[in-house]
């Protein structure tokens, strides 16, 4: 499942090709919106948004809402270029003069009015975005020193969006091991040094994510194992799907397990 820098990143790229330009052609299959093309057409799209793993388009008077879940995908290519073929099941179509934007696969998919956003049943359980890039620390800080999170093993607690909202699997990993804690300890067993190293990481990390198109070591590291002949799966991060290799810090090895029913690597040295 794409996880909160992907969808930032989609984001951007529609917002780019999408907004403030006119809606001028538009087809809805899907269930949930079938036969709304009139609400798109000869609508001005006002802006496009990424709330954690939500798309959320202003077109017109409403705004459309999608979640990629497991397989949903945006796609977008110019109105001059040969139609891509594909396997996927089209779900919306969005044409403006220059562009043609469409979302495959999802299932989860309204159309919503602007006061409707806010109450929205994923939206309105959303913690910190850590995935937006005008998020500061503090309302993060903030949500690790929640009491009513204390009880939560960390490996599990970081995977819900009502706590820190655009974590997925490979952040969870990287996240953890950039704070240095071992996954199977409870928030509230953190030192207040550790809360701000478990914050500043899960901001810092995901960010990077984000600006480095999912990858979570920094650039020089990466490149350098690239030119060495590692896979881009192994050389993007520090743990996460690189069990049995060489901690680059301590050069333990990393361990591999599965904690939420979900892939989690970690250094047993480094974490603890």
């Amino acid at each position: 499942m794409p996880e909160g820098p992907e969808i930032h990143r989609a984001a951007d790229n529609l917002r780019k090709a999408l907004e403030g330009q006119i809606i001028t052609h538009a087809e809805c299959p899907y269930t949930t919106i079938r036969g709304q093309e009139h609400r798109f057409l000869g609508q001005e799209v006002i802006s496009v948004k990424a709330r954690s793993k939500a798309m959320l388009i202003h077109i017109g008077d409403d705004i459309l809402y999608s979640h990629n879940q497991l397989y949903g995908r945006w796609t977008i290519q110019k109105v001059t270029s040969k139609e891509r073929k594909t396997n996927r099941s089209l779900r919306i179509k969005l044409q403006t003069e220059s562009h043609v934007a469409c979302l495959w696969s999802a299932t989860d998919i309204e159309l919503l009015e602007p006061w409707e956003i806010e109450q929205h049943p994923y939206i309105a359980r959303l913690g910190p975005d850590v995935a937006d890039q005008d998020l500061d620390i503090g309302p993060v800080l903030e949500q690790v020193q929640n009491p009513k999170f204390g009880g939560r093993q960390l490996c599990h607690l970081l995977l819900d969006q009502s706590f820190l909202a655009g974590v997925g699997n490979y952040l969870r990993s990287e996240i953890l091991f950039n704070a240095g804690l071992d996954p199977t300890r409870r928030l509230k067993s953190l030192t207040s040094d550790e809360q701000a190293l478990l914050a500043e990481a899960a901001l810092s990390t995901t960010q990077l994510a984000y600006t480095q198109k999912g990858v979570t070591v920094d650039k020089d590291l990466y490149e350098l194992l690239r030119e060495q002949g590692m896979s881009r799966r192994q050389a993007r991060h520090f743990v996460f799907t690189r069990d049995g290799l060489s901690c680059h810090q301590c050069e333990g090895l990393i361990t591999h397990t599965r904690l939420s029913g979900r892939r989690l690597d970690y250094c047993e040295r480094c974490q603890v």
